[in-house]
């Protein structure tokens, strides 16, 4: 690494006032606000993350006080222009030497500008005659400006950049904490994906813990082009935003989204949204009553954190008993709302603490599609897809037209699941409480990837078709079959799953992929009459991690009263993902347990044996000894199969008490006679409490290996 000349470039030094971010406190009225015209940028922040030190959740609601709605005020502003016909210079400084050397450029627009590009791993010509390959723009800032994170931590870093390729580039600086040696030297911001639209655009850092110490070879901070292609930057811009020590609230009318008109709103969300720092609360207007009020009009899909990792925010509504409305439009791609970005985040591990509350969000099931004429979800023709270059592959979960994506970051490497002993690599204490999810497409409602998160009285209200039998009338008519929905799904140790409503679901009411010390109690899931239904009220499938020690399914209602031709749910709880084509899958977790190799039905439980990848894997649940399993309290009415445990290794203890089964009724379920593996036929109508590995005394002994 190499500190040489500083070679000082034209800039301009102006101090304005604008509107952003100000401390609480200030009582600024949403309309008094000057609505700036903001180009759609490629905005990111970096944040002091907090990390989880308790396994217990605090399961106590904090009281929302009366909102202020604030804008945000700039105290100075340093503008660095690379290259322009002024070639004046003053404050911000660009550095050459080294892997820092640019090349000067002229670049398209009329009239045509002077701009620089990066090495790419080239060895630019450099005044010093250093044969060093290039891949960055360093920068000093004045340290009259800026010091050591004084006068404040809260910088905007912008960037104007020739949108040329698909290649991507960051911010490397000199934090307060953080980075590669955790001291904040060269701590990353997410990445930028560009899009190849061969026009320049602006792109956004906001950055929460700007140090600007010089402890960067010397400088503040760099632009890296990542090696997969050079990067064009006509202009770079440091902004200080205003000094507060206390956590601010920002209302998204400020940014311009307005609930009252049928405009879209999600360019003046996200703007609103990518300016928080650890710890503010971003509001959306309830509708207080209002005939006016249309809500929030989501045409892509808001991101909660965009291209930098940030823990401890929270997103609710002005008035936590009035919820506000987001609700897709009918051109939305994915998801409504998203935890984050994965196509700018590269350590998401690093978000927790995020609260979403007291929100409604609408997926529009009546104008959106799952599938198109095709018939694969893929973006002809459906609402498959985002906003941002990150939906490439077809059918790809994390792109279906769901509602609200809360998955964080989960380390499937390690199968014991010690969140505590590596946070960096696990999302903690995701919390989404008192929110109304209505009337998604496909995917799921409501999709949780959290250790010790917490999902507490949250309504859905359907998801998905469920309908699939012949000559059975769709409830989502513009759909083929198979445009299921989950209500709830969900992975990750230490998971509270409590007090919850799911009306409709169309797969599973509320189905984990695994973890350990999860607790799912007094929730309902319900199958309203007509053609609804599910495969399974509740299911524990362990397809990510095996090992369920702790695990508790207590206090739940499962109720069916859907028509028994073309609807109804299979099975009310279930434990084990045997029901599901015997439990097989071509593409198990590092963290699954089973047998791998050519899948049997026959095959005896694996032990703590992990599945091995690149191999077909028969998944079990894995209950080990010393531990316990607990199944309690429930009550099921009108499934087909009320209760059926099967695909669970107890070598410690399943508890089983109070569990109540009414009126077993016939579904829609096809395959109940003659599902055959392994050359046996098995048929089965109504039962009450079915086990099959393991058997359990008073319990039927069936084998269940088909779903539909």
């Amino acid at each position: 690494m190499f500190q040489t000349n500083r070679v000082r470039l034209q800039a301009l030094t102006v101090l304005i006032l604008m509107l952003g971010l100000q401390a609480c406190g200030e009582d600024v009225s949403p309309t008094s606000v000057e609505q700036a015209t903001i180009e759609p940028a490629i905005v990111g922040e970096a944040t002091v993350e907090s990390e989880p030190t308790a396994t217990q959740l605090d399961l106590t609601e904090t009281s929302i006080e009366d909102p202020t709605h604030v804008a945000s005020e700039v105290d100075a502003v340093l503008t660095q222009v690379i290259y322009d016909q002024e070639h004046t210079a003053n404050g911000l400084l660009l550095d050459s030497g080294g892997d820092v050397d640019t090349e000067e450029v002229v670049t398209a627009g009329d009239p045509p500008g002077g701009a620089f590009l990066t090495g790419n791993g080239r060895v630019l010509h450099a005044q010093d005659g250093n044969q060093v390959e290039d891949y960055y723009m360093q920068f000093f800032v004045d340290d009259g400006f800026i010091y050591r994170g004084s006068p404040t931590t809260r910088v905007h870093i912008e960037v104007e950049y020739l949108d040329k390729g698909t290649d991507t580039f960051s911010i490397q600086y000199d934090a307060t904490s953080g980075g590669h040696a955790g001291d904040g030297r060269f701590k990353d911001t997410g990445v930028v994906v560009k899009t190849d639209t061969r026009e320049f655009k602006t792109a956004v850092f906001p950055l929460c813990d700007a140090y600007f110490g010089n402890r960067d070879n010397g400088a503040d901070f760099r632009i890296a082009d990542s090696g997969d292609g050079a990067e064009v930057i006509r202009r770079v811009t440091v902004k200080l935003a205003a000094p507060t020590s206390e956590p601010v609230t920002i209302h998204v009318d400020a940014c311009g989204a307005n609930p009252f008109d049928d405009q879209p709103d999600s360019d003046a969300i996200q703007t609103c949204i990518d300016q928080t720092c650890g710890g503010d609360t971003v509001l959306f207007s309830s509708p207080g009553g209002s005939p006016d009020y249309q809500g929030y009009v989501i045409d892509k899909t808001v991101f909660l954190v965009r291209t930098s990792t940030k823990s401890g925010l929270t997103f609710s509504s002005t008035d936590p008993d009035d919820h506000a409305l987001l609700k897709a439009s009918p051109d939305l791609l994915g998801f409504v709302v998203r935890l984050f970005a994965r196509s700018g985040i590269r350590d998401a591990g690093n978000i927790d603490d995020i609260i979403f509350s007291h929100l409604d969000l609408d997926g529009n099931r009546a104008e959106r599609k799952c599938y198109g004429s095709d018939g694969v979800g893929n973006g002809n023709d459906d609402n498959y897809g985002s906003w941002l270059p990150e939906c490439d592959i077809y059918d790809d979960a994390w792109c279906s037209p769901g509602t609200l994506g809360m998955g964080g970051h989960l380390d499937d490497t390690d199968p014991e699941q010690d969140y505590l002993a590596n946070p960096q690599r696990w999302s903690t204490g995701l919390v989404v409480r008192d929110v109304v999810l209505a009337n998604t497409e496909c995917g799921t409602a409501l999709g949780f990837q959290s250790a010790a998160g917490l999902i507490d009285s949250v309504v859905i209200d359907t998801a998905g078709d469920h309908v699939h039998g012949p000559g059975c009338q769709p409830t989502d008519p513009d759909e083929p079959l198979y445009a299921w929905s989950d209500g709830i799904t969900f992975t990750g140790p230490a998971n509270v799953i409590t007090n919850n409503l799911i009306m409709d679901a169309s797969d599973i009411g509320i189905v984990t992929f695994g973890g350990r010390d999860t607790i799912i109690s007094n929730n309902t899931i319900l199958a309203r009459p007509g053609n609804n239904g599910m495969f399974a009220g509740i299911a524990v499938h362990p397809y990510v991690y095996g090992l369920l020690s702790g695990f508790q399914v207590v206090g739940n209602q499962v109720t069916n009263e859907a028509d028994s031709t073309c609807g109804g749910i299979h099975v009310g709880i279930d434990i084990g993902a045997h029901m599901w084509g015997a439990g097989c899958t071509s593409y198990p977790s590092p963290g699954a347990v089973g047998h791998s190799g050519e899948c049997s039905s026959l095959s005896a439980p694996p032990g703590w044996t992990l599945c091995e990848q690149g191999q077909t894997c028969r998944v079990w649940g894995h209950i080990p000894e010393g531990t316990t399993f607990t199944l309690a309290d429930n009550m099921v009415t009108g499934a087909q199969v009320n209760y059926l445990i099967e695909g669970l290794e107890i070598l410690g203890e399943l508890i089983l008490y109070d569990n109540i089964s009414e009126n077993p009724r016939m579904t829609d379920w096809a395959d109940d006679q003659n599902c055959t593996w392994d050359g046996i036929i098995n048929s089965w109508g109504t039962m009450d409490f079915v086990a099959h590995d393991p058997t359990i005394e008073g319990w039927i002994d069936q084998r269940i290996y088909c779903e539909r």
